[in-house]
């Protein structure tokens, strides 16, 4: 686990989750674990409420910061969609003053072409109206070639602007075809965004799921570790207690052996008396009572004991904080009705990241207060920053 911290302290700050903040939390807790057990709680009162407050603040930079990315990403993906958007309806723009133009340089061609026409049959009128005023007749032949001939002008006219506007007309029919294709390729790639913004959100729910399980897991993680610590502890003061009963059944061996050593020669010198026998059965008969008086204990039945009392002592302080807690409640209500008597503004609102319960907060808590419950810690004054902890 050390070796992954160290890890995780050597990511850049761009790139730390919430998780890894945890993690950091949880090998602070370790240290602070190990400081105690060397220097004591004297050392770390002030320390610990101030790392606290800094992986609280840390823990909160870290996820606006990840919000912020995610906005930041997605605010780019929009920004870029929106300039393709323009540039398609730039693109459809500029077909459009294609196509005008094309339309408007067909329509002058018409115009000029019916100007040609209308001038031709002008010409035409004028030729005959003085072909007859002229004195010389003129025969139907001459007339018949004269009218083919402009027939043929005026076909070959016709012809022209026939071609013109066909020719008009398959520019307009591809422009069109290359419109519908415009149009098809902006609908796929409209499709394509709403896939990709549909994927963008379900990423974005599987993340913040994950991080909430990473959060409990490591929640959990640090409670087991706590608990297996606080029951390590518990079996070595467990066992420093079997050494000194064992301790104590040696002495009273010793002890036993040594009086037992005492009253052999006076059984001995009281053999010959009368009185002898009375005395050496009263005094068998009072060394089984002083000894079925003795209590006697298994093991068991001491770790019962101890873990009994451990328990007793847990909940007593726990009680105990408990009323503490209640009395601080009590005593800020009452400061706060002579408050509302006094001045009838209202009081400021708690910061929502305060009414929320830190996990690095319960993290601390869990870890160092097992150690005073089973009594490896002298329980004194100056651990109750760190007992406030619980309350907050």
């Amino acid at each position: 686990m050390e070796n992954r911290a160290v890890s995780v302290l050597d990511k850049p700050a761009a790139v730390l989750t919430v998780v890894d903040v945890y993690e950091i939390a949880a090998v602070l807790g370790q240290e602070f674990e190990r400081m105690i057990d060397k220097f004591g709680c004297d050392a770390l009162v002030a320390l610990v409420p101030r790392v606290v407050r800094v992986l609280e603040l840390l823990e909160a930079l870290v996820s606006r910061g990840a919000t912020g990315q995610e906005a930041e990403d997605l605010r780019r993906e929009l920004d870029r969609l929106r300039q393709e958007r323009s540039d398609r309806h730039e693109q459809e723009r500029k077909h459009q003053k294609e196509l005008e133009l094309l339309e408007d340089v067909w329509r002058g061609e018409v115009q000029d072409l019916l100007s040609q026409i209308t001038q031709l049959q002008a010409e035409n009128k004028r030729l005959l109206v003085s072909l007859s005023l002229k004195e010389t007749p003129v025969t139907e032949e001459d007339l018949q070639k004269h009218e083919a001939g402009m027939s043929e002008k005026e076909k070959q006219v016709m012809k022209k602007l026939q071609d013109l506007v066909d020719k008009q007309r398959d520019d307009i029919r591809a422009k069109d075809h290359e419109l519908t294709l415009k149009n098809e390729d902006i609908e796929a790639l409209q499709l394509q965004q709403h896939r990709l913004i549909r994927m963008n959100q379900e990423l974005l729910h599987r993340i913040g799921l994950m991080e909430a399980q990473g959060k409990t897991l490591i929640q959990q993680r640090a409670e087991l570790e706590a608990a297996a610590q606080a029951q390590h502890q518990e079996a070595g003061a467990l066992r420093l207690e079997v050494t000194r009963l064992k301790k104590e059944l040696r002495e009273l061996e010793r002890e036993i052996e040594v009086a037992q050593t005492e009253e052999l020669p006076l059984s001995n010198s009281e053999i010959s008396s009368p009185a002898s026998p009375l005395m050496t059965n009263g005094s068998t008969d009072e060394e089984p009572e002083e000894d079925s008086d003795k209590p006697r204990f298994t093991l068991q039945e001491l770790r019962d004991v101890l873990q009994e009392k451990n328990e007793l002592k847990a909940q007593v302080f726990l009680l105990q904080e408990e009323l503490a807690y209640y009395k601080s409640d009590e005593l800020n209500t009452e400061e706060n009705t002579g408050s509302i008597v006094s001045s009838p503004s209202p009081p400021p609102s708690l910061p929502v990241a305060d009414q929320r319960e830190s996990g690095i907060r319960r993290l601390i808590f869990t870890a160092i207060m097992p150690m005073v419950a089973a009594g490896l810690i002298t329980d004194d004054p100056t651990l109750l920053p760190i007992r406030r902890l619980s309350f907050v």
